[in-house]
């Protein structure tokens, strides 16, 4: 993938329309399938280890103290992380600087600028 370098006040930016084209999008659509295959690991190590804390708690001693069980704790913060790779790997997170600029995506920032 190629890096140039941003626009100078001489350059206007304009979109990839060159030969490069189906090979950034052809990449960025690989990064978005090993996005969604990591997600679906990580999502199954989540319930695998969760599950298996849970039950030695639930085996051990449950005392919770006047608090929430501690298996809770790695829950909510693992799961956390693991939504925001979700939104990630499923959603319209933030695109990448690398993605290809698409023409709709131009048409819409016009729209935007004029207020509309």
């Amino acid at each position: 993938m190629a890096v140039t370098a941003p626009p100078t006040d001489t350059q206007t930016p304009t979109a990839t329309t060159d030969a490069t084209m189906p090979d950034d999008a052809r990449e960025y659509a690989i990064a978005a399938l090993k996005r969604k295959r990591k997600f679906a690991q990580d999502f199954a190590a989540y319930f695998a280890v969760n599950g298996l804390l849970w039950a030695i708690w639930a085996i051990g001693d449950r005392s919770m103290n006047g608090s929430i069980p501690w298996p809770a704790w790695v829950s909510m913060v693992w799961g956390f992380f693991l939504a925001l790779d979700g939104w990630r790997a499923y959603s319209r997170w933030p695109t990448s600087p690398n993605a290809p600029i698409t023409e709709a995506e131009i048409k819409r920032e016009i729209e935007r600028s004029r207020g509309g």
